[in-house]
């Protein structure tokens, strides 16, 4: 696989936990934008 396509796939797994999270009232959706936007560039550096 290459890099992109593994960005791809661990951000999709990333964004299905965190809609998990949310339906569970688990975590605000402000906290799930905070969060994504984390992964996001933490995914991005590496």
């Amino acid at each position: 696989m290459d890099r992109e396509a593994i960005i791809r796939y661990k951000f999709y797994l990333c964004r299905n936990f965190l809609d998990k999270l949310l339906s569970e009232n688990l975590i605000t959706e402000a906290q799930r934008r905070k969060i994504e936007n984390a992964v996001i560039k933490r995914i991005t550096e590496i």
